[in-house]
């Protein structure tokens, strides 16, 4: 009859007509309402809204206290019971207020669907409460309405309350939960009930019904085998509008549970081994021998002192170094002659022996640095036995007393009908555990092929997942976990004692002492612990900070700082009597303002400037995580806070927030603006020692907010599976996590809202942890944001995938080398045994330089040949070239072959970091002219001009260039994995040029390796000259399988560049074509967005690159003279060049220049006409732009950077199109300036809405008065007179 759901702030209009219509009825405050507007930027718990055939009846608002001013919104309790005998056990956690309601008088009814909508949200809610306050003479315009509200409610009055004497009084409404919602009776199930649950449950899982047959729930009913009690079948029954009970659903629990299984293959310790132990009775023991694996602290992956140690700890096959970089036992192997006492090579044996002269470099090479590449350098498995202590029955002890022992069951199957709310199947959950009263644990099995049933979803959202350990088992389910303390505990907040300070450390306990002191760790550790390397640094750092701040905090009345224990329990009972199972530090906070540098936020809250609190630290028991609304609901009350921000640097020490990924992640911002103002931050409270202060701007920071607005889960329920960690996949993952957010801010305003996402990538080991490290410190390098180690060559909106979020909190990561597709089954093989099952699989694992030796890929690496195609790749060149400064200081030559700005960029790495520049030899191939239309794509990586300049400067610096030659192969040790001289072939002279190579990096174009071109041929999928055949929806030849990324070729007629293009436009094209992001009417295929590209370069110079696709292939030709080329070149050493089309639009850009900034806000200009960057080529003709970069900073290219030009620009189109349609009949002088009228005042009218975004003061023409009409002076009332425009 009504649909309800919550109200957002697109409802403003309509419901300033429902406050006005005089048809209404109402209780609460109704004078503030009347700018709906600023009473949504009031904290309501919920605020909600009936329709009708899509028309708004009725809203209303709830909050966690009362709307009466003077009193605290944390005293409501004490207040309610002194004041009212109240008969209902009211706490802090089951009841909420009414704030205000307003239905139309017509519609009676809508109240009650507001009411059960509300109970419906919130499982715990026991009690809604409405207070009316004592009847004062006012305008009947203003009377509240109570009629409606006391049929469903039983109505409390105060103690001093007298019908005879003191009849006008204050009163409190009571609705309860039981008393309104449909009852729920619970039953064990009949042979009867056989079709009525078999129905319904074939709707969500028909495959279980064509298995077992029409009669399986009959048939588990009657069994009489010994094993037949441990399963329980229990029917759901709802009373519909008749009072007749009707079967509403079903769960099947089985309380044999196989303890000892699910021991050895899951992480049970934290869950007691799902056994109830009493100490005081007769016991058993038994001990398990099972698997454990712990990931590698990130403080032992790629630091100095991490590879010191895997140096140490590998052993070399007791060779030893004489100090000549060979071995002793080698050097005895080479054979030599002597002449006038010079040692040379006997001509025959000279590869051979060159080989023993490196032999050491090689061992080094090939088994420490390639260890990089395994998984077991990131995750360390190794034995451990689990003790396991259970009662058992002295006067029987033939039973088997562990699984007597049991302090677990299964819910096997939960299912409810159609027509059920499934808010109400957390009563559900409650009733089951009346079945097996003794028991705590409850847990549920989930295939990992099974499709996400929609009764599950839901009862999952009270489970947690249960980590698997290593085990030889096959097709393991996937487990979750609650417990009897979830569901009926209370989760309530006291403020921080003394006493608590033992329980607040002993949180920190287990996990402050490395792995091998842990209490649940085996003495058998497969990895070395190394002392030298603090890799619990984050924790013991924030145990300091916590002392602290509890001793701060015990002291000190006024503290900045609130500290609150967590526990569960009975929240009306005394402190010493809930459990502690959590605590949270936090503080005001009033740095929000120095988030926009780099976060897609509002800038229309400052009424929150005064309710905002930065969480410092907070820990919970994992089983409490969905309580996360209710405990940051319950610390608002307390605290008087309302906008919650958890932010870390991810470069700095980090502090715990176990509920994160409870809170809402913001996205950075998709473009930057040029930064032409920046407020310094505040200090906030007193400093404690280990407390970073962090850096806005430069800091790579994550930030979380919960704004106690309703949780929205976003996603679907498909399994998508994505192969690769390249650009495009970062992009396209990116925007699964954020799917929600949207430039207006509608969803994140009104929701908290939070990814639900199946979603698997599976990359190389040690890729995802070379890309988020944040350990490594260069020793070359000053600063992090000028080396080669650290910087990206991609756009912000890739680069900020590591550097300003973590995806790894939202999408599961698998560490893996693929063996090949099974398309008819749909899953994945990597490592050779492990089965990744997806709906739908994209193939991201391109690579950006792929070596072909005449045509061949290779199949087998040398250890010092190198391609940098990630960050891991940057890691093994580093420590490569380390080895060769140390081991072979005075003899080594480094070859490195490519002809793009990539190869550039290698080599200032190179001469960066100790390589002399003759021990360089720059090998750069012959480059094939593409056909016709390759030469037509506009590509970002390759300069032609500019590299003709950097050619001449390195061989100015005595670098050895050699052109035109082509690698035709090289020579090997026996081994066939080390390069000991490369052989080229000169395309001018067909001549055969050889050298000599320690180490060989390639920076050669090629999109595919050999693995990758393996298995897909493997699984069929179609591969033609090395890329992967697609249509223009990204489709393989499997349905079911995308690709997207370098590696691609379309098959299909298409008149664009789809080459050398935009990553998080790709993504969004990804997003549109797999119906994930709502359907765009202005989808297209064609490319409209520019790529980009930096990079370092030799002395210090730093490139930006953009360069927009071509949108028309066919219509386009490659002329010189089409193109207008402008450049500037300014003292300070920057040179800037545009590239305007013969349409005059901006279709590239390029900068080089000395100073190290970042250029992403180029991105607004490159695909601009050349008109609307203020008469660009006029001004450049004109002389008057002396450089362009810093053209491209003045203050009005402001405008341009806005979030909502675009919209702008396209409201302008459309005032504009008829004037273009009419263009052969030649538009009126009159019509061409009642358009520039227009378009003047739609300017205007866009600095004003957004004049608070931006840093420059834009002049209006309200700044300036006219002259009154008495002639008296105008009072200057615009920006200041030293303001230049």
């Amino acid at each position: 009859m009504y649909s309800v759901r919550s109200a957002t702030k697109e409802n403003a209009q309509e419901l300033t007509l429902l406050i006005h219509d005089s048809h209404v009825k109402w209780f609460g405050n109704k004078r503030i309402k009347y700018d709906v507007k600023e009473s949504f930027k009031a904290y309501q718990t919920h605020r909600l809204i009936a329709l009708r055939d899509d028309s708004i009846v009725a809203f209303a608002e709830f909050r966690n206290y009362p709307a009466i001013g003077p009193l605290p919104s944390d005293n409501w309790l004490d207040w309610l019971l002194h004041r009212y005998c109240i008969t209902v056990s009211v706490s802090w956690l089951n009841t909420l207020f009414f704030t205000f309601c307003i239905y139309r008088e017509d519609e009676p009814e809508s109240l009650l669907a507001l009411i059960r909508e509300v109970f419906y949200r919130e499982n715990r809610l026991l009690y809604l409460i409405a207070v009316r306050m004592p009847y004062l003479a006012k305008h009947t315009h203003y009377i509240e309405h109570f009629d409606d509200l006391a049929k469903y409610c039983q109505i409390f009055y105060p103690r001093e309350f007298s019908i005879e004497s003191n009849a006008n009084t204050q009163s409190v409404f009571i609705v309860k939960r039981y008393g309104l919602l449909p009852a729920i009776t619970y039953r064990k199930a009949l042979a009867e009930d056989n079709d009525d649950i078999v129905e319904m449950h074939s709707r969500e899982l028909p495959e279980m019904r064509a298995a077992l047959g029409d009669f399986y729930i009959a048939e588990e009913l009657m069994r009489t085998d010994e094993d037949a009690k441990n399963s329980v079948i229990i029917v759901t029954e709802i009373q519909n509008e008749n009072h007749e009970s009707m079967t509403a659903g079903f769960m099947w629990l089985n309380a044999n549970v196989d303890i000892r299984y699910y021991v050895r293959n899951y992480e049970m310790e934290m869950f007691g081994n799902l056994l109830s132990f009493n100490p005081a009775k007769p016991s058993g023991f038994e001990e398990i021998t099972v698997m454990w694996t712990e990931r590698t602290p990130e403080a032992q992956l790629f630091t100095a002192a991490a590879m010191h140690e895997l140096c140490e700890s590998t052993v070399l096959g007791g060779i030893q170094s004489n100090g000549s970089s060979m071995s002793a036992t080698s050097l005895g192997k080479i054979k030599i002659s002597s002449i006038d006492g010079n040692i040379l090579d006997v001509p025959k044996k000279a590869s051979i022996d060159k080989f023993y002269a490196h032999e050491y470099l090689y061992l080094k090479f090939s088994y420490i640095f390639e260890k990089f590449g395994t998984l077991h350098y990131y995750i360390n498995k190794h034995d451990k036995v689990v003790n396991l202590f259970y009662n058992v029955d002295p006067k029987n002890r033939k039973k088997d007393g562990l699984q007597l022992s049991s302090n677990v069951f299964e819910l096997r199957f939960i299912c409810v009908s159609n027509d059920f709310p499934l808010p109400r199947l957390f009563n559900c959950l409650n009733a089951m555990y009346s079945a097996f009263p003794d028991r705590d644990y409850c847990i549920m099995a989930i295939p990992k092929t099974a499709t996400a049933l929609r009764s599950h979803v839901e009862a999952l959202k009270y489970f947690m997942p249960v980590a698997q350990r290593p085990t030889d088992v096959t097709n393991l389910q996937d487990i979750f976990i609650t417990h009897r303390s979830t569901i009926f505990g209370e989760i309530s907040l006291f403020p921080l004692q003394s006493e608590d300070i033992e329980l607040i450390m002993d949180m920190f306990r287990d996990v402050s002492k490395p792995a091998h002191e842990r209490p649940f760790s085996s003495a058998s550790v497969s990895f070395v612990y190394n002392s030298k390397i603090n890799a619990l640094a984050d924790i013991e750092n924030e145990i300091l900070v916590i002392k602290q701040i509890m001793a701060d905090v015990l002291s000190n009345e006024n503290s900045e700082y609130n500290f609150f224990t967590i526990r569960c329990g009975n929240s009306t009972k005394p402190v010493h009597e809930n459990t502690a199972v959590g605590y949270v530090v936090l503080r005001k906070y009033l740095n929000r303002h120095e988030l926009l540098h780099h976060f897609h936020l509002p800038n229309n809250d400052p009424h929150l400037e005064n309710e905002r609190a930065e969480i410092i630290s907070l820990r919970l028991h994992p089983l409490y995580h969905n309580c996360c609304d209710l405990i940051l609901r319950n610390l608002a009350a307390k605290t008087n806070y309302y906008d919650f921000y958890f932010i870390y640097a991810r470069n700095r020490f980090l502090f715990s927030n176990d509920l994160k990924s409870m809170m809402m992640q913001i996205e950075p911002s998709p473009r930057k603006k040029s930064f032409f103002k920046r407020r310094q931050t505040k200090t906030v409270g007193p400093t404690f020692e280990g407390l970073p202060e962090l850096d806005y701007f430069n800091d790579q920071l994550v930030v979380f907010r919960h704004k106690l607005s309703p949780t929205q889960w976003f996603g679907k329920n498909t399994r998508l599976v994505v192969l690769g960690f390249t650009p495009v996949a970062r992009a396209f993952l990116r925007q699964l996590v954020f799917q929600w957010n949207t430039k207006d801010h509608s969803n994140s305003e009104s929701f908290t809202c939070l990814p639900r996402l199946q979603v698997t990538v599976i990359a190389a080991p040690g890729l995802v942890e070379a890309e988020y490290d944040c350990m490594f410190q260069c020793s070359h390098c000053e600063s992090r944001k000028h080396c080669y180690m650290h910087c990206q060559n991609h756009s912000c909106y890739v680069r900020d995938t590591i550097k300003r979020m973590d995806l790894r909190l939202r999408i599961h990561f698998v560490a893996g080398h693929i063996d090949y597709i099974n398309r008819e089954r749909k899953y994945v093989k990597i490592n050779q045994t492990c089965d990744v099952h997806y709906d739908t699989l994209l193939l991201m694992n391109y690579k950006f330089f792929s070596l072909t030796i005449q045509g061949l890929h290779l199949s087998v690496v040398p250890c010092n040949f190198i391609e940098i195609n990630s960050r891991l790749d940057k890691f093994l060149l580093f420590y490569k070239l380390r080895v060769l400064n140390e081991d072979r200081k005075r003899q080594y030559k480094i070859i490195v072959y490519g002809t793009n700005l990539s190869t550039y960029e290698g080599i200032e790495f190179l001469m960066s970091h100790g390589v002399a520049p003759e021990r360089i030899v720059l090998v750069q191939p012959k480059v094939k002219i593409g056909t016709e239309e390759e030469q037509k794509l506009n590509c970002p990586y390759v300069d032609q001009n500019l590299q003709y300049l950097l050619d001449e400067m390195l061989e100015d610096l005595g670098i050895v260039i050699h052109r035109d030659l082509t690698l035709t192969h090289w020579e090997t040790n026996d081994m066939k994995d080390y390069i000991i001289e490369a052989i080229f072939t000169s395309f001018k002279f067909n001549k055969t040029v050889t050298f000599d190579c320690d180490l060989f990096i390639s920076f050669k174009d090629g999109y595919m390796d050999f693995a990758t071109l393996h298995s897909l041929k493997k699984s069929k999928i179609t591969v033609k000259d090395g890329m992967v055949v697609v249509n223009k929806n990204f489709q393989t030849n499997d349905p079911n399988i995308y690709a997207a990324g370098r590696f691609i070729k379309m098959i299909d007629n298409i008149n664009h560049q789809y080459q050398y293009t935009n990553a998080m436009e790709t993504a969004k094209k990804l997003m549109h074509i797999l119906h994930i992001s709502p359907s765009d009417l202005n989808f297209e295929y064609k490319y409209s967005q520019c790529t980009f590209f930096t990079a370092l370069l030799p002395l210090d110079y730093y490139i930006t690159k953009l360069t927009m696709p071509r949108r028309y292939m066919a219509s386009f030709v490659n002329i010189p003279c089409q193109k207008c080329t402008m450049t500037t070149y300014n003292e300070d050493s920057t040179f800037c060049r545009i590239g305007l089309n013969h349409k005059m639009i901006v279709d590239e850009i390029v900068i080089v220049t000395k100073h190290p900034i970042v250029l992403d806000f180029l991105e607004h200009f490159c695909g601009k006409h050349e008109t609307l960057l203020n008469n660009l080529k006029a001004r450049y003709v004109a002389g008057s732009i002396k450089c362009f970069l810093q053209f491209l900073q003045e203050p009005w290219t402001e405008l341009l950077t806005h979030v909502n030009f675009e919209e702008y620009q396209a409201e302008n189109h459309k005032i504009l199109m008829p004037m273009l349609q009419n263009m052969s009949r030649g538009p009126s002088n009159q019509l061409r300036e009642f358009n520039q009228h227009i378009l003047e005042q739609n300017l205007l009218d866009f600095i004003r809405k957004h004049r608070q975004d931006f840093c420059n003061e834009f002049a209006l023409p309200e700044d300036y008065c006219a002259e009154d009409t008495s002639g008296g002076n105008c009072k200057h009332v615009g920006p200041s007179p030293d303001y230049k425009f």
